[in-house]
């Protein structure tokens, strides 16, 4: 099978681009004109062409991979063949980019692969996780019923993602009401004063002349100070991509005052929660651990996993390994045992979720409304001085003048 990618006018006329795999052109062709498209190029891709690489997830946004699973779930269990599916899916996305990939994995459908090859070749937007699951049904002929859990996954990722970008709304708005606001004085109003106060021969106030030192220094230097800035942003990517600089970044993330129990907590909750996806789509015990591990997403956790996997090879329980773990609170290693000895183990996981979701929603809001007084405090102590630093010199220079 070769990698052709194409250009192709669809029936309205409008002109669409894509890959596919076929035998030969002949029969690129073929499966473009059974698609109604009309070709207008066809080009062999080498093995090795950027066209054959994922880049990035393509613009497809995780709401209309959670739609695709959805609606692709519920017509699969009502017995809708998967290939008639995926021709419903594609007409109906309204999403160039995910349409595209759809396109492409029915071609690779009707030139025999399974669905779950067709989906592997598109890493950018389905990952190890979803693919785990896919492999899993497909092989159990609950295909239906593992589509369903993996929308049901995405929709608790991306209900959490909103409650973040929530909760960092009012944080946001104060941190660029600030800034604004001290380039406005640093930038318009303190310029004016230093040129008034000097023909006036008045001394200015100490915190005047510290903020206008500070804007001499910035203005001044500003191309350095970008220079060391960007360098540092260099040297930590590259040190954050080390196994050692991952694992530290991940330790320190779990040790930041206020809001380390979150932290700890949303990476608890998303640990069971996928972990109990898998188990519930009876997905292997090692293979559940090692498709966990790839999508924790922190290498704490991560080497957690790495542990619980060896121990469970050589024959050791979860919660034998997790007993020992400071991470781990005991509640959850007390359920995960509960489920291992009870055979129920998916239920404990799901128990656990419920459990820890509920936490961090609890958390995250006590931590929003920690923040605010916070942010109120140190938007007062900021405005305070910089409107300081702007009304005392007018102050003194009224009273030179009287």
């Amino acid at each position: 099978m070769a990698t052709f990618s194409y250009k192709a006018r669809q029936a309205n006329g409008t002109l669409t681009r894509g890959t596919l795999r076929a035998a030969n052109e002949e029969r690129a062709t073929s499966l473009l004109r059974s698609h109604e498209l009309t070709p207008v190029s066809i080009q062999e891709v080498k093995e090795n062409s950027l066209l054959n690489r994922p880049i990035g997830n393509l613009g497809v946004r995780m709401r209309d991979l959670i739609m695709f699973f959805r609606e692709g779930a519920s017509m699969i269990n009502a017995g809708v063949p998967i290939l008639e599916t995926l021709q419903a899916l594609q007409k109906q996305s309204e999403k160039q980019m995910l349409s595209n990939v759809i396109r492409e994995m029915i071609y690779d459908i009707e030139s025999g692969e399974s669905f779950s090859i067709a989906t592997s070749k598109h890493p950018a937007v389905f990952n190890q996780f979803i693919l785990g699951i896919i492999r899993t049904g497909e092989a159990s002929g609950k295909l239906g019923q593992s589509m369903a859990a993996i929308a049901n996954q995405l929709e608790e990722e991306y209900g959490f993602q909103r409650s973040v970008r929530a909760a960092l709304i009012y944080p946001i708005f104060v941190l660029v009401l600030v800034v604004v606001l001290v380039v406005v004085m640093f930038t318009f109003v303190l310029p004016q004063l230093v040129a008034l106060f000097d023909d006036a021969h008045v001394q200015l106030p100490l915190v005047t002349r510290i903020l206008i030192a500070i804007t001499h220094f910035l203005t001044s230097y500003w191309p350095i100070l970008l220079t060391v800035a960007a360098a540092l942003g260099v040297l930590f990517r590259s040190w954050i991509r080390t196994t050692e600089g991952r694992y530290t970044f991940s330790t320190w993330m779990l040790q930041i005052p206020v809001l380390r129990e979150l932290i700890q907590k949303v990476y608890l909750a998303r640990m069971t929660s996928i972990l109990s996806t898998l188990f519930s789509s009876d997905v292997p015990i090692i293979e559940a651990l090692t498709l966990a591990r790839e999508s924790i997403g922190n290498r704490v956790f991560q080497r957690i996993l790495d542990d619980t996997i060896q121990a469970v090879k050589s024959g050791s329980s979860i919660s034998y390994v997790w007993e020992h773990e400071s991470y781990i609170p005991p509640m959850l290693t007390t359920m995960v045992n509960v489920g291992e000895r009870s055979g129920r183990i998916a239920d404990s996981f799901q128990q656990a979720n419920r459990f820890f979701a509920r936490d961090v929603a609890d958390v995250l809001e006590s931590v929003t409304i920690l923040l605010e007084p916070i942010l109120i405090v140190i938007l007062g102590i900021g405005v305070g001085i910089v409107v300081g630093s702007v009304l005392l010199p007018i102050y003194n220079l009224v009273l030179v003048i009287s």
